[in-house]
């Protein structure tokens, strides 16, 4: 019987010692944001990687402690990353709207978590075909952006919350109380196509596989406007080529209406009717089922020891399944611009028509684009 007690203490003592760990050295870093991570104690073979980003005003730490994910992650042996912005837009909001965050390889925001995620990857031995996203309100934002400019990086994503990808695109800002406001306030309505072609901007030229993308929100959200639930939901049905099969009530729960496209495993999304905004739970069984790291319980112990800094500099540059060349759109001769090239907005100097067959459309007041 002592025996018995001794080994189950030995094993409660074993899964607590996984704790939240800052990390430094990861990166170039263009932005100067932050990186926390969780490594539990046991590691699946090639573990997944999952980053879970907060909202505005919310660092990784309490994205940390306010979700489940990390209990998960000791029973299935996935590593969570948990970044934090910095303050630069005043209430550490994630970056948005400037084309470097909504380009690939372009800067900012997007690539200093894109350089976390190969940090991990490299250090852990991680799993490149298993990467994937999950954010509430800017994080949400960020994880449809990244899902837009690195389809070569995330398998699949889980936006609580969120706006279409490139929806705040030449704004100025896309924290609360911006000048422009517009997107979060549910007035940029596009077509499925048009969204299609924010999206496959962010990274020209690229043939891959693209994000899976799982869809959340609330009904009564009066920051982030129910309104951008159906205008992501259009934006990925085009990305994906997927159709909307059925709308289900009381699904998953009483009080969900669950979208279905196609069979559910490219796309899916939950309107939660009554719930405003971070009113969601973040469902994580449910998430992570999406993704598929819910398999074999990990089984590989973890021997390195934990410290509380990384000093490693890795390489800032990402594993990609198709590597085609990325490059900034070039201005056409003539006084045109060429496709995918912005051709008006407020503020806007350069040139406001565009290269046939190209046409300029207008993405919001700030920003419109060739395309």
């Amino acid at each position: 019987m002592i025996g018995v007690i001794q080994t189950v203490l030995l094993t409660a003592g074993l899964v607590s010692a996984a704790s939240l760990q800052s990390v430094s050295g990861w990166g170039s870093n263009p932005s100067g944001i932050q990186m926390s991570i969780y490594v539990p104690d046991r590691l699946a073979s090639k573990p997944p990687v999952i980053v879970a980003l907060h909202g505005c005003g919310g660092t990784g730490q309490q994205m940390y402690s306010s979700s489940r994910f990390q209990t998960y992650a000791d029973q299935y042996g996935f590593i969570m990353i948990y970044p934090s912005s910095n303050t630069k837009q005043g209430v550490a909001c994630w970056d948005n709207h400037t084309p470097q965050s909504l380009t690939h390889n372009g800067g900012s925001d997007t690539q200093g978590i894109v350089q976390q995620v190969q940090y991990t990857l490299n250090k852990y031995n991680g799993d490149p075909n298993r990467v994937y996203a999950i954010g509430f309100s800017s994080g949400a934002m960020m994880t449809n952006n990244l899902a837009a400019a690195y389809p070569d990086v995330f398998e699949a994503g889980a936006p609580f919350a969120g706006v279409p990808a490139a929806c705040f695109a030449g704004s100025g800002s896309s924290a609360p109380g911006a000048s422009n406001m517009t997107c979060a306030n549910g007035q940029v309505i596009k077509s499925a196509q048009d969204w299609g072609n924010y999206a496959r901007n962010a990274y020209p030229g690229y043939t891959g596989r693209r994000t899976r993308m799982q869809i959340w929100h609330g009904s009564a959200d009066s920051l982030v406007l129910p309104a951008l639930f159906q205008e992501e939901l259009k934006q990925w049905s085009n990305v994906l080529g997927v159709s909307l099969t059925s709308t289900n009530s009381n699904n998953p729960e009483s009080g969900y209406t669950q979208y279905l496209y196609g069979d559910g495993k490219k796309l899916v999304g939950y309107m939660a009717a009554g719930a405003g905004h971070g009113g969601v739970p973040y469902h994580e069984s449910m998430v992570l089922d999406f993704f598929g790291v819910l398999t074999t319980p990990a089984t590989s112990t973890i021997t390195t020891t934990r410290t509380t800094t990384a000093t490693t500099t890795m390489s800032p540059t990402t594993t990609p399944r198709t590597t085609p060349a990325t490059t900034t759109p070039p201005v056409s001769p003539g006084g045109s611009q060429s496709k995918w090239g912005q051709c008006g907005g407020v503020g806007w100097t350069g040139f406001t028509a565009c290269s046939a067959p190209a046409a300029c459309s207008t993405l919001n007041p700030y920003y419109a684009q060739c395309l």
